[in-house]
């Protein structure tokens, strides 16, 4: 493996969840690029970093803000820490990116802004009170 950085990992990761979502496979994924699905695998594992020139064309033609891909990178990975402020640990995954990816295909389909609201507050509520329990 080339390069196996946090943030590289962070990135494959995020593109694995948008392919799931918008239920592409690898090969169709590596068409956008032109390139196998091989590469598309090596992409998604963080084994190989994507170019800024594949994270704006897939930004593109899937539809999203070149931005979604760094979502939720927190801590040191994602930049020095301010003169007050202690770097923090790289943010954790989801448990299961296929979960994440149920959970964001479901909730696309809501289309009451108040049951949205409602999806997330609920959602929230779980996050806090049963973080701290052990996967089952």
């Amino acid at each position: 493996m080339k390069d196996t950085s946090p943030i590289n990992r962070h990135i494959g990761a995020r593109l694995r969840l948008l392919r799931e979502k918008l239920g592409l496979n690898q090969t169709e994924l590596g068409a956008i690029l032109d390139v196998t699905y091989q590469q598309a695998q090596k992409y998604e594992s963080g084994a190989v970093r994507l170019s800024a020139e594949a994270l704006f064309l897939l930004s593109r033609r899937l539809g999203v803000d070149v931005a979604y891909f760094f979502e939720g990178l927190t801590g040191h990975a994602a930049g020095a820490a301010g003169f007050a402020e202690q770097p923090a640990p790289y943010g954790t995954q989801p448990a299961s990116l296929s979960d994440a990816a149920r959970l964001d295909q479901a909730f696309s389909r809501i289309r009451s802004r108040k049951a949205r609201g409602h999806a997330v507050a609920l959602v929230e509520l779980v996050a806090k009170n049963f973080s701290d329990e052990l996967a089952e």
